[in-house]
């Protein structure tokens, strides 16, 4: 899980990370580049439910998705 004050971030994270790569589809951004970030992006929503506290895990995560991925507004606004 993601602690309570944190979860509305974080399921808009993961919803802003859907749409940042929707429009890299339309871009006509490399399939398998789309596939491997789809692929890291499928991890966060096991982490927002998991029983256990995972959000130390679910930011350093989403931190380094948007780092290797150029989307620093993700990030901010999820720590904002």
């Amino acid at each position: 899980m993601v602690r309570e004050e944190k979860l509305n971030n974080a399921i808009k994270a993961v919803h802003d990370l859907i749409i940042k790569t929707r429009a890299l589809a339309y871009e006509n951004y490399p399939a398998l580049a789309l596939a491997k970030l789809l692929d890291e992006m499928e991890y966060l929503p096991a982490l927002i439910l998991e029983e256990k506290d995972q959000t130390e895990f679910f930011e350093s995560y989403l931190e380094h998705i948007c780092k290797q991925y150029n989307f620093p507004e993700i990030l901010l606004r999820y720590q904002s």
